[in-house]
């Protein structure tokens, strides 16, 4: 018995087999046996994984150096800035040594940023006590950071017991137009005010004409331009006992002539444009 309408030969002509169950390719929809149904057995040319693509993609790295237009086809990124550079250019810097400073050097380096660093510390703290100090319910508080304040930087005689050092920032007398900068130092609180103004002279390198009759005397005043006293021989003991001076005080170095002492007349030598030259932090 035959069977004229079953099955299908195999288009691939070496085989030409007669297959009764072919396979139907599904991207040349042409009929293969089994054993040339898959694709890749019968070069099917409708299959896109079978077709050479001839486009070459062409890929270009420009060099980061600037003003180079130097391009390569190969990236050759620096293991440091991670940027790709031309062989012209590969020496570009990141490589090379910094500047070999001696200990010394580095040493003196950190010094100055530590030193900038506290200065600017420093006054913004000071600035901090002088508001403090104008509102009596802080003025506690602020005297006892600005003593301690001074007594790390304070100077003075040595030999004077701790138990009997007193300690002030004292600004010198105004020359000309220039700012007055006061600095720490500390007396015995059992002087008197007359050798404790020779001290401050002294230290502030200052000329002091207080022993000779017709010449400008040297006097203490408080920072808003108040004397102290004209007392030579009153103790600093005893203007501590009398709320006059505090351990801390911010005082004035400032020279008073006859007329003025004569009269009594100290509120006419300072005024608030020139107790603002007299700095204190």
């Amino acid at each position: 018995m035959e069977f004229p309408q079953a099955g299908a030969n195999c288009n691939v002509k070496e085989c030409n087999l007669l297959d009764f169950l072919p396979v139907k390719c599904t991207h040349c929809n042409l009929i293969f046996c089994k054993d040339h149904a898959v694709t890749s057995s019968h070069d099917c040319k409708e299959f896109n994984d079978n077709l050479v693509s001839e486009k070459k993609m062409s890929v270009s790295y420009k060099c980061s150096s600037d003003g180079c237009k130097n391009s390569d086809t190969v990236e050759m990124n620096c293991v440091v800035c991670r940027n790709h550079f031309c062989l012209q250019h590969r020496h570009h810097g990141c490589f090379d040594a910094p500047p070999n400073l001696s200990k010394r050097e580095k040493q003196r380096a950190t010094k100055e940023r530590f030193k900038q660093a506290k200065a600017e510390t420093d006054k913004a703290v000071w600035l901090n006590v002088q508001d403090m100090l104008r509102n009596a319910k802080n003025r506690a508080l602020a005297n006892k950071i600005k003593l301690m304040k001074i007594k790390g930087s304070a100077v003075g005689d040595n030999q004077i017991p701790i138990k009997d050092r007193i300690f002030f920032l004292v600004a010198p007398p105004l020359q000309q137009k220039e700012k007055s900068c006061a600095r720490g130092f500390f007396v015995n609180r059992l002087w008197t005010i007359g050798k404790s103004i020779d001290t401050f002279s002294k230290r502030l390198k200052v000329i002091n004409k207080n022993d000779e009759p017709d010449a400008p005397k040297l006097r203490l005043f408080s920072f808003d331009g108040n004397i102290i006293t004209e007392d030579m021989t009153s103790t600093m003991q005893s203007l501590l006992d009398s709320g006059i001076l505090v351990d801390g005080d911010s005082l004035i170095l400032e020279y008073v002539n006859e007329e003025i002492i004569d009269n009594n007349s100290y509120n006419d030598l300072f005024d608030e444009v020139k107790c603002s030259k007299y700095v204190f932090i």
